[in-house]
């Protein structure tokens, strides 16, 4: 099928953007002595420097040059901003998906030279942010190539069968972009800073993981809430089946990893283990509870008692009263999200109506909330408190301020992809994103519509909490549009 001329254009755009992006995986130095001279003529060495430089410590003393934040700067601005954006494009099949996408990866590329060309501050050259670059690098120059087939659009014969598996692939690959650039961009202020190193890596590991696991789950509850209805009637399930699956898995693993056996137990070892074991307990019984698509507050019940127990966990050593008052902060956040899920479940979610209740955003932000205070409280983060003089509530109220942003960044994206899609709240009254107040006439009128759309709800008994919707002059939401199908994105030219 011959291409016209928009399309050859913007073919040769994505392979020059795939040359670019690739050339420096290819271009990597790799003995010493090439590096070596990198460094005369300018450049930075950190793998020349003598071993004994990183027993102590994961970087040198020096600061970090102005070319090492724009390093950061830009890294930020891919990541964190042009390939989400780029990503809810593509699920809308919008256009600018692709534009959107290249100036990401040009601006990715520029920071990865950056990255080989800054003075100042050195790092150990095994840490975890440079090792992973190499898989971020090769799973967006896979996702390139595979725009690229697309675009070509071979349809005949055994094309079509491996374009099926390439559009499924994007797709989820797609959204997985924005999951490794957060990964890649917490491993950099990691690596900034030396943290994580040596003994502190355990510790490091437990806080980020479980912390960017609640912060996760926050925003899955948002997508449910606003837009998981459809999905989750297409699979027959509630939400609390899925959740209950992930907490008991989660919870056999921390049984097993969280004490170095043969090894004597200490305190820690006996909090973590025993959380793990009230997790794959707690799922198990809400993965019961939760078959023949009903609803169940077991999987807030389990978050709540965590939240208590962190309430009273805490590290030794210098920083031990400020990680006490962080650690309860944390546990404060996520007890106050499992008490306003079971209060929503129980009391606020009506089977059959759409419209979402204030309460309802509670419970994610407050599990944002607790995510990013687990993620503030390790040892090293609060020693530096300590020699700065820094008080721990101006500290909290920073992080809080930074997991509101996250909250509102992930309605953003969600209003921008309804937008883009014509998607609705079905039942729900709206005028730029805003629920307007109605009558009881309304409200009347508005649950006679829902019972005339029967074929929506079905016979579902409880099958979560998200609202079904309905696309502008199309069938409604139910199986003809879902989030969950990921078709991956073909524009057309």
């Amino acid at each position: 099928m011959p291409l016209i001329p928009t399309s050859r254009a913007l073919l040769i755009s994505l392979l020059l953007h795939l040359l670019l992006f690739v050339r420096p995986i290819l271009a990597q130095e790799e003995d010493h002595d090439e590096m070596g001279d990198h460094e005369q003529k300018g450049g930075h060495d950190h793998h020349n420097l003598p071993a004994e430089t990183w027993i102590s410590s994961a970087v040198t003393d020096d600061p970090l040059d102005s070319v090492m934040w724009l390093h950061i700067l830009v890294q930020c601005l891919a990541f964190g901003i042009l390939y989400p954006f780029g990503m809810v494009l593509g699920l809308a099949r919008s256009r600018w998906h692709v534009p959107v996408q290249t100036l990401a990866t040009v601006l990715l590329a520029m920071g990865y030279f950056l990255a080989h060309a800054h003075h100042g501050r050195n790092f150990e050259p095994h840490n975890a942010h440079r090792g992973f670059a190499y898989v971020v690098i090769w799973t967006l120059a896979g996702q390139i190539a595979a725009g690229v087939y697309l675009k070509l659009h071979w349809t005949h014969g055994t094309h079509m069968r491996i374009r099926r598996v390439i559009v499924a692939a994007h797709g989820w690959v797609g959204v997985m972009v924005p999951v490794l650039g957060y990964t890649q961009m917490v491993l950099g202020v990691i690596a900034s800073v030396g943290f994580c190193y040596g003994e502190m890596t355990g510790q490091c590991l437990a806080h980020f993981i479980m912390g960017s696991s609640f912060a996760g789950y926050g925003i899955i509850m948002i997508l449910m809430l606003r837009v998981g209805g459809p999905w989750l009637r297409h699979r027959g399930r509630s939400q609390e089946w899925y959740d209950s699956w992930a907490i008991m898995l989660w919870g056999i693993v921390n049984t097993f990893t969280e004490h170095r056996w043969g090894t004597p137990w200490n305190h820690g070892d006996y909090q973590h283990t025993s959380l793990g074991i009230l997790w794959w307990a707690g799922g198990a019984v809400g993965i019961w509870l939760a078959r023949n698509r009903q609803r169940n507050v077991i999987p807030s019940l389990v978050i709540m008692f965590t939240g208590i127990a962190m309430v009273g966990h805490a590290q030794h050593g210098a920083t031990s009263s400020m990680s006490g008052v962080i650690h309860s902060y944390f546990g404060y956040s996520l007890g106050t999200a499992a008490v306003t899920r079971v209060i929503e479940i129980a009391f606020v979610w009506k089977e059959g109506v759409d419209r979402i209740n204030p309460w309802q955003h509670l419970p994610p932000v407050m599990l944002i909330m607790a995510g990013f205070l687990f993620m503030a409280s390790t040892e090293e983060q609060l020693r530096i408190l300590v020699n700065g003089d820094v008080d721990i509530t101006s500290y909290a109220n920073v992080i809080v301020s930074a997991a509101f942003l996250v909250f509102l960044y992930a309605h953003v994206l969600i209003t921008l992809w309804q937008t883009l899609t014509g998607y609705v709240d079905a039942g729900a009254k709206r005028m730029n994103g805003f629920q307007l107040l109605e009558t009881e006439d309304e409200e009347e009128g508005a649950e006679g519509e829902m019972a005339e759309r029967a074929g929506l709800m079905g016979s579902v008994n409880g099958n979560g909490n998200g609202h079904a919707g309905r696309r502008s002059g199309r069938k409604a939401a139910g199986e003809d549009y879902e989030l969950g199908k990921m078709e991956g994105v073909e524009d057309d030219d």
